[in-house]
């Protein structure tokens, strides 16, 4: 009797502990759950040795909340920073932490801001990548050759890979290609770009157009037939005001002057472009903004009270931060309609991504 009533006892113990447990655990996601439905504003903070926090803000600009995660310098070290926004996902590059490079892309889930790596089997830490609804595709390299593979999202697995000549900068998908820009640097007296048009489906080469005088870009941009490129640097490593037009059914190449250097970012928006000033190690800039009209090419220049480090254009405002705050500017006229402050360390910002 007594050792049926000390099972029963012990059980019961278990029983309310568990209780107890799910009680608890309940509570703790129901708080959480709340902030991350609640918040449109996703703040990235973290460095090569410090583990990325995310701060959380609604739409007014209120400190909701902090996650942590386990995953270090997201994105830097990668030649392409801005993340990528697919399916109510969005993607980052993060392809060194502390002394390690790491072999993936990252993948968070907006609405529970679950990461999950998205691999290759090359051994590629990818500095330049790109996705779609179903396949991430990685590339990085040396001076003279990178790797580029091609892995289902899904289910984590590689299903193609190839080769590309020179080091790759930058990439984007559109329908059915990639459009892969790669510099040569074998003759330090001629550094030049090479746009590799690429199958999707296989990765193999369909043609390549060469870009001569360059040796650097930081943004490109498909709209309609016709690629950009943001001349970051010319072959000898000058700053470049330029921006490139390739026409890809003719060929034709084509130099557009913009009134400012130090150029960083491009938005394409309805019949415009926005290109935005900004230095690739943080150094103060004028804060310019130039708004091309692709129907004109007339070149209107705004100016942000703010450095633009990580810019959006969202619902008809640009959106942008330094660190600091999160400001938000009138398309039309660029004048401030909205700020508020961040909570984090100005020194560890890396990014902010928008919570559609």
């Amino acid at each position: 009797m007594n050792l049926f009533n000390t099972i029963t006892n012990r059980y019961k113990m278990i029983f309310i502990c568990l209780l107890s447990s799910m009680i608890f655990l309940q509570g703790c996601f129901s708080t959480e759950t709340k902030n991350i439905e609640d918040y449109k504003y996703a703040v990235i903070y973290t460095d090569m040795f410090e583990k990325a926090v995310i701060h959380l803000y609604n739409e007014k600009g209120k400190f909701l909340s902090k996650h942590k995660t386990k995953y270090r310098g997201m994105p830097l070290g990668a030649f392409m920073e801005r993340p990528i926004h697919m399916n109510n996902k969005v993607y980052y590059a993060n392809p060194q932490s502390k002394y390690n490079t790491n072999e993936f892309i990252l993948e968070f889930n907006k609405s529970n801001l679950q990461i999950k790596e998205i691999p290759n089997e090359e051994k590629i830490a990818p500095t330049v990548w790109t996705v779609d609804k179903e396949f991430a595709y990685m590339s990085g390299g040396d001076l003279t050759s990178s790797d580029l593979a091609k892995t289902n999202i899904a289910t984590g697995k590689q299903v193609a890979s190839t080769e590309l000549k020179g080091q790759a900068i930058h990439m984007i998908e559109h329908s059915d290609k990639l459009y892969v820009l790669t510099f040569i640097h074998s003759n330090p007296d001629d550094i030049y770009g090479i746009i590799n048009v690429i199958n999707k489906k296989d990765l193999s080469l369909i043609e390549t157009i060469k870009i001569d005088d360059m040796m650097y870009s930081s943004d490109m941009e498909l709209v309609d037939n016709d690629l950009f490129l943001v001349k970051t640097s010319d072959g000898k490593d000058n700053q470049s005001n330029e921006l490139i037009k390739i026409n890809l059914m003719n060929k034709k190449i084509e130099k557009i002057t913009l009134p400012f250097k130090s150029l960083s970012d491009m938005h394409v928006h309805k019949d415009h472009i926005f290109i935005t000033q900004g230095d690739i190690q943080r150094e103060p800039t004028e804060k310019k903004i130039a708004k091309l009209h692709l129907n004109s090419s007339k070149i209107d220049v705004f100016t942000t009270e703010i450095e633009n480090y990580v810019s959006y254009i969202h619902e008809d405002q640009f959106i942008t931060s330094d660190g600091t705050k999160i400001q938000i500017y009138n398309l039309d006229n660029f004048k401030k309609e909205k700020e508020f402050k961040l909570e984090g360390d100005e020194s560890l910002f890396t990014s902010f991504f928008i919570n559609d």
